[in-house]
């Protein structure tokens, strides 16, 4: 299977769809291990504030270990099962997606402490790489980024209204104002 990797150098760091799927495969699994791992963080940050009040360094560093290293694994897990597929199979499709997520089945059950999560955990995990999938293949967006409402110093002067006034229309087609 050839790989049309481009050598275009266009910032510092390299972004999962940088490159086809199937090329790159070590970048990556890297980089969906990075996402994993901040992933783990804010659960591991929520877990020792508010739920396990740990006070020691040891139960600490224990509590942001076992947050961050699941979901990190689980993310070189799909990274590395999603590519594999996709070399496997020599084809380009969703399915190469939902058998990444349902690798990283055993890791989440691991997480979680749930034998059922295995098999659900999997297929769901699987489910949510088949819709990830197709939303690249497609051109559409998960999670839309909306612009604030203080974009700029004058965003004041823009017409942030959901409808046109129609009397704006009528002033400026019979060059009278309307009261």
């Amino acid at each position: 299977m050839s790989c049309e990797c481009k050598e275009k150098k266009r910032r510092n760091y390299y972004r999962y769809y940088d490159t086809p799927d199937g090329c790159d495969v070590s970048k990556k699994t890297m980089v969906t291990a990075r996402y994993g791992a901040i992933a783990g963080l804010v659960a591991g940050t929520f877990d020792v504030l508010l739920y396990s009040h740990a006070t020691e360094l040891g139960h600490i560093m224990r509590r942001y270990a076992f947050h961050m290293g699941h979901p990190a694994l689980m993310g070189a897990t799909f990274a590395l099962a999603a590519n594999a597929a996709q070399h496997a199979r020599e084809k380009d499709d969703s399915l190469n997606y939902f058998l990444g997520g349902l690798a990283c089945g055993p890791i989440l059950a691991s997480y979680l402490g749930s034998k059922h999560a295995i098999l659900l955990g999997g297929i769901f995990l699987g489910v949510i790489g088949m819709i990830k999938k197709d939303a690249i293949d497609n051109y559409w967006t998960l999670f839309p980024t909306f612009p604030s409402h203080m974009g700029t110093i004058n965003s004041w002067r823009n017409d942030f209204t959901l409808a046109k006034d129609p009397q704006d229309e009528m002033q400026h087609t019979c060059g009278k104002k309307v009261c």
